[in-house]
């Protein structure tokens, strides 16, 4: 299953890096954070740049939740474990997993561009090529974006980004994920 862990912004990649030297493997299957590309105009040209797309979250896959909970305890580094200080097992706070849902739909999502970095586990939510036809309307989706047209919020086609609705805890959560123009791989703007 897998579980969330908050941290500072910025210091995802570090967090990762500490748990694996720290915590024994035996614990834990994964321990990553989410990515994404994005298309950012810099002098007149599109520049594809790669961002954290979950800022301060790094995910979890353990099947031993209560002793992962202490060994993060020896951690320095992260923050807190993201649970229900409400739910209580014999007066400590539960580490609880997302759920059963959220996790599927996080693994389906990140499949289509998963990679792994050299620093650990990394997903890596690549650019979706849209095309449009000469009215401005979408005639096609080509990437991580095709399985999830229903979720898609919003497109802005000038800012090259969609955003998109994630299952969340219980709570509407919107993710700002890249898009690449057809015409883009063409080299036109």
């Amino acid at each position: 299953m897998w579980y969330v862990i908050q941290t500072l912004t910025g210091k995802e990649e570090e967090l990762v890096s500490v748990i694996r030297r720290l915590v024994p493997r035996k614990f834990y299957t994964a321990c990553f954070f989410f990515e994404r590309q994005l298309l950012k105009r810099l002098g007149g040209e599109w520049l594809e740049v790669t961002e954290t797309l979950f800022p301060a979250y790094v995910f979890l896959e353990t099947g031993y939740p209560q002793e992962m909970f202490f060994e993060l305890k020896r951690v320095p580094e992260f923050t807190k474990l993201l649970g229900d200080n409400r739910l209580q097992d014999y007066g400590r706070a539960m580490f609880i997993p997302l759920y059963a849902e959220e996790e599927a739909f996080l693994r389906k999502f990140c499949g289509y561009g998963a990679k792994k970095g050299a620093a650990g586990d990394r997903f890596c939510i690549r650019l979706t090529t849209i095309r449009l036809d000469g009215a401005g309307a979408i005639t096609g989706i080509d990437g991580p974006l095709e399985a999830f047209q229903d979720r898609i919020e919003k497109y802005n086609f000038r800012k090259r980004y969609a955003v998109v609705d994630l299952p969340g805890r219980g709570r509407k959560w919107t993710a700002v994920l890249g898009i690449r123009m057809e015409r883009d791989e063409g080299g036109n703007t």
